[in-house]
């Protein structure tokens, strides 16, 4: 017969496996709702300041002027760090008309844009 202390080890050792799964779990919902937040403000921000000129899909054929507006979804953008695209966001592009945002949208704004944009090359 298995001693008493035996069996509380092995009891508390299946105990603390659980307990360590299901605060992983949780974690990773957790994780995952915010990643969805994320994604759903940039979607939000990107639609009331990018698409009238990058367009619904961030095609670029939105707004006629010259040179286009970048099609974010192109392999030169997505190629791009996220500090370069987000220095984009932050300054505009010289003879362009991107603008710069950095007096309209927050630090986190820019990067909840820059999760959108990376979402809209998939």
């Amino acid at each position: 017969m298995p001693s008493l202390f035996l069996v509380l080890a092995v009891s508390f050792t299946l105990l603390s496996v659980t307990v360590s799964h299901a605060v992983a779990e949780v974690k990773s919902s957790e994780k995952a709702l915010r990643e969805h937040y994320d994604l759903q403000e940039g979607k939000r921000l990107y639609g009331q300041y990018c698409r009238f000129c990058h367009g619904e899909q961030g095609k670029g054929k939105a707004y006629d002027v010259t040179p286009p507006p970048a099609d974010l979804t192109s392999p030169a953008v997505q190629k791009k760090s996220n500090v370069e695209l987000a220095q984009t966001i932050h300054e505009g592009e010289r003879g362009t008309a991107m603008g710069a945002w950095k007096w309209t949208l927050s630090e986190k704004e820019k990067q909840h844009v820059l999760l959108y944009i990376r979402w809209l090359a998939r």
